[in-house]
């Protein structure tokens, strides 16, 4: 892991926290937080738990081709990587996923990252399809209270959904293999050392094992299912959220919340996506029209309670599989993946 992702993730997230806190009022907040409904918090934080398993069992699909596994083990080294991702540096908690269950279920830890970075297309398009659907059939606030332009959100969603569908042929070209990619392949590795070519030849493989899905018609619609499912849940989550602040805001709302935040945790930061979790939340919130105050409530509380149970689930996997943050630490699985295995 490079230390200067380090800093560099630590020190946006301090320049994001400074936004965030900016004019923030205590009072208010602390008014905000007396006014809460905390039992309509009780179903977001289930289905925050819930999407892991939902996640799980996506992934199950994903590796089919590679091997059958259990739900059990897919579970915990699903939530043992999200509780990575908000503990530990450098958002390693996909490589952590790839390594612990690789180790326990002695598979190649490169294929099973692939899976991870094909779940990742999945959710991707799954989220620029809402983005589209927010963009087509959501009442935006007027134009003039706002910083940023309808224009301009329009642009970003198209933008990215164009260079999603680059990766995605990237991806294609390499599972087929088609004449063109192989080519291409043996130009590039020719100016290498054999012993160099070799070994990324051999990784490339790897990667390629974890990608046979997208040439099953049958899986592909099964995980594009759960993944709906998923998102659908997590919007659903967040609009029982609206509810105990007691927000008069609709489902659509929602899911635009859930597309910034996937923007927003996009940037790098700080473990646990300190700072640019907040901020943008915050934003997305006033730009809805909710008074800003209210708004950095509702981002601390709906953080809090989405990093805290999801955390403790990991920690509680990581013991159930017999392993040790230190242990984790002191393999380096982002390295193990890159390099070898």
């Amino acid at each position: 892991m490079n230390k200067y992702g380090y800093w560099i993730g630590f020190g946006l997230s301090l320049i994001f926290l400074g936004f965030f806190f900016r004019k923030l009022d205590l009072a208010s907040v602390g008014e905000a937080f007396r006014g809460v409904e905390y039992l309509y918090v009780i179903p977001f934080v289930l289905i925050q738990l819930l999407a892991i398993w939902i996640r799980a069992k996506r992934w199950r699909f994903l590796l089919a081709p590679i091997k059958p596994i259990r739900i059990a083990p897919l579970f915990h080294a699903t939530a043992i990587g999200f509780m990575a991702n908000n503990i530990l540096p450098a958002r390693i908690g996909e490589f952590i996923r790839a390594y612990v269950l690789g180790s326990k279920e002695k598979i190649s830890k490169t294929a099973s990252f692939a899976t991870i970075v094909v779940e990742r297309l999945f959710d991707g398009f799954i989220v620029l399809f809402i983005f589209l659907l927010v963009i087509l059939f959501m009442s935006f606030p007027p134009e003039s209270s706002q910083i940023i332009s309808h224009h301009y959100i329009k642009m970003v969603g198209f933008s990215s959904f164009l260079i999603y569908c680059l990766i995605l042929g990237i991806f294609l070209a390499l599972r087929f293999r088609s004449e063109k990619t192989n080519r291409f392949m043996v130009f590039f590795l020719k100016f290498l050392p054999e012993k160099l070519a070799h070994l990324i030849e051999k990784k490339i493989e790897s990667f390629v094992a974890g990608l046979e899905i997208l040439q099953r018609a049958n899986e592909v619609l099964v995980v594009t299912a759960y993944s709906i499912g998923l998102w659908t849940a997590i919007g659903l989550s967040y609009y029982i959220f609206f509810w105990a602040f007691h927000f008069n805001l609709t489902v659509m709302n929602a899911f635009f919340l859930v597309v910034v935040l996937v923007f927003g945790v996009a940037i790098p930061s700080a473990p646990g996506f300190i700072g640019t979790f907040h901020w943008a939340c915050a934003a997305a919130m006033i730009f809805l029209g909710v008074e800003a105050n209210q708004a950095k409530s509702f981002a601390l509380l709906v953080w809090f309670m989405a990093f805290v149970p999801v955390t403790s689930l990991g920690l509680f996997s990581l013991w159930i599989q017999g392993l040790s943050l230190g242990q984790l630490k002191k393999k380096d699985p982002e390295e193990e993946i890159l390099e070898g295995s």
